[in-house]
């Protein structure tokens, strides 16, 4: 998917138009929990960062942030936005670091995992990267939200690439069994004509509150705190912090 979904290829450079959940109530969270565990300048490795927009936000509260992500288009805008960092690009389920971190913070990402096995791996992945005592902070779609709002409908933005030059992005999500079944279309559009069109069909597997608490526990966490989700604009996530035995 990092290689072949438009959004994090194609169309990579529209990528922060497209996802405008603000920033800052998720970096609070994540900066209220490492404070309030002693980590007021913690050592933080953001996996699946994206664009580098929560990562740069929560190295300017102080905390030493490196970069992870399999698209290396998304992961160059990162590098820019925190030249200091040192970035991996890498598949989650096998990240291998060297280094343990403080905490690690991961947004989405594991909804990609539908397997059994990728679960498990990326979890035992995240948990090598950490060091003992060590903290993890997801943000993952809840399994009963995410089905709600599976309804069928799509929903269209239009973001502005350029003079006289526009993206049309339309998304498609249903519900089947147990998994969200996405359509997305791509419209690139100049001086109101159309340049080009392409489309992208993928699977997500949201996450229980039990399921969570299972796979955590036994990719060896504790003290697993699960609640809503923080600084989504709806309320189909959850805010997940674990600690590594």
């Amino acid at each position: 998917m990092s290689q072949s979904r438009p959004f994090y290829a194609d169309h990579a450079a529209a990528y922060d138009l497209l996802i405008t959940d603000p920033v800052e109530p998720w970096v609070d969270a994540v900066h209220d929990v490492l404070v309030r565990t002693g980590h007021h300048a913690a050592s933080v490795l953001d996996a699946g960062c994206g664009t580098g927009r929560h990562a740069a936000a929560l190295a300017a509260k102080g905390h030493h942030v490196d970069l992870a992500d399999a698209a290396g288009t998304l992961l160059d805008q990162a590098a820019k936005r925190c030249p200091a960092a040192r970035r991996y690009q890498a598949d989650l389920c096998s990240l291998d670091v060297g280094s343990p971190y403080q905490a690690v913070t991961c947004r989405g990402v594991l909804n990609d995992m539908i397997t059994d096995a990728e679960r498990d791996a990326v979890l035992v992945s995240l948990a090598s990267s950490l060091q003992e005592g060590g903290l993890l902070i997801l943000d993952v779609r809840d399994e009963h939200g995410s089905r709600e709002r599976a309804d069928g409908t799509p929903r269209e933005r239009t973001v502005e690439l350029g003079p006289g030059k526009q993206l049309i992005f339309t998304s498609t999500v249903t519900w089947q069994a147990g998994m969200l079944h996405v359509h997305e279309q791509y419209d690139l559009l100049a001086q109101d004509e159309p340049q080009q069109r392409s489309s992208y069909d993928f699977m997500m597997r949201p996450w229980s509150t039990a399921e969570l608490r299972q796979r955590l526990s036994t990719a060896g966490f504790h003290d697993i705190e699960i609640g809503p989700g923080v600084g989504r604009t709806t309320a189909d996530r959850l805010f997940i912090v674990a600690i590594r035995r």
